[in-house]
């Protein structure tokens, strides 16, 4: 995972800079959304796998996917992408490019991933931490995920704390082995 997050920086970094000096944050915050999700998909996946399938043939499904709600540059932009087998970049790319845009705008992005779903009232509480914490208008998604037992997982950017049970779990089961 760190590798493809490493090979999709630039490309998110590239596609920023191109949007800020184009007034186009959004438009390329939109379309880059749609692309990653296109490409998530799994038939999609399954079609760009195949080593019989030309990057370009990959490209311009996308491009008519998309249709006009593509813009030039961002078609240049898969046209690089496909060039570099970078294709199967597009989810980091889209992720990267939204905490870029989310820091040009002065906001922060945060992922709370916990074993259930939190109540409104932790939900504020967690808000009003979170801000406090990076002293900035903190948005924040959640997820759920059952295998954590309890606690919580928390990601903004680089930044992560996991105060989960299972995290727990397995630091005592290390502890014991040794």
């Amino acid at each position: 995972m760190a590798e493809l997050i490493t090979i999709a920086r630039p490309y998110a970094v590239a596609a920023f800079e191109a949007a800020k000096e184009g007034n186009t944050l959004a438009e390329w915050s939109e379309q880059l959304n749609s692309l990653a999700a296109i490409a998530s998909d799994e038939a999609m996946q399954d079609f760009m796998s195949q080593p019989s399938v030309a990057a370009n043939d990959v490209t311009n499904l996308l491009v008519e996917i998309m249709g006009s709600g593509l813009t030039d540059e961002a078609k240049n932009f898969l046209t690089v992408l496909a060039e570099n087998k970078r294709l199967n970049a597009l989810a980091e790319i889209a992720g990267l490019f939204q905490q870029l845009k989310a820091k040009e705008e002065k906001r922060v992005l945060a992922t709370v991933i916990s074993a259930q779903k939190p109540t409104d009232e932790q939900k504020k509480k967690l808000s009003a931490a979170l801000n406090a914490k990076f002293d900035a208008e903190v948005e924040v998604s959640y997820e759920e995920d059952p295998s954590l037992i309890a606690g919580v997982r928390i990601r903004v950017g680089d930044w992560a704390i996991d105060g989960s049970a299972l995290s727990q779990l397995n630091k005592l089961g290390a502890a014991i082995a040794q």
